[in-house]
């Protein structure tokens, strides 16, 4: 009977184990220094404003994008780089700051600007009117204070 019981107790430890790991194993904070430091940053320009952009085109780091981070340094970015044009969903899940989304055709042409995107909108989803080969996200209010249109190019 004791050695029944002590197997039970031993193999449920384990379940709980095993359980316990699955369940926390992305708990990890990523910290913006550990997020930045494996995407490649290049500078753009739009309009002669330079800007400093982490460019993701990996699935896995498009899912991540700037989620979780506290804030984006002034004149600093991300560029979504896509294999081909689409119409992309993006959305403010785990944003802590608001951006303007910036949607850039495949000849690096500004389709359309969509400002000032609150981390309030979640679960509301953005997309652009025209397919993108590039969507650019800045701080909220980067694309008014630089004079950024639509039809306006990236100069990469």
């Amino acid at each position: 009977m004791f050695k029944g019981a002590l197997l039970i107790v031993i193999f449920g430890l384990i379940l709980l184990s095993v359980t316990s790991y699955f369940f926390f194993m992305d708990e990890a904070p990523k910290t913006a220094e550990y997020q930045s430091s494996e995407l490649s940053e290049k500078v753009i320009s739009i309009n002669n404003a330079p800007l400093t952009v982490e460019v993701v085109d990996e699935p896995h780091e498009q899912v991540q994008g700037l989620s979780d981070r506290d804030s984006l340094d002034r004149d600093h970015g991300m560029l979504f780089v896509f294999s081909q044009p689409s119409k992309p969903g993006f959305w403010m899940k785990d944003m802590r700051f608001s951006l303007d989304l910036i949607w850039i055709d495949e000849n690096g042409t500004i389709t359309e600007i969509t400002p000032n995107v609150s981390p309030d909108t979640f679960p509301q989803t953005f997309f652009p009117a025209f397919p993108v080969k590039y969507v650019l996200e800045v701080n909220a209010g980067w694309s008014k204070d630089n004079s950024i249109q639509t039809g306006d190019k990236i100069e990469f």
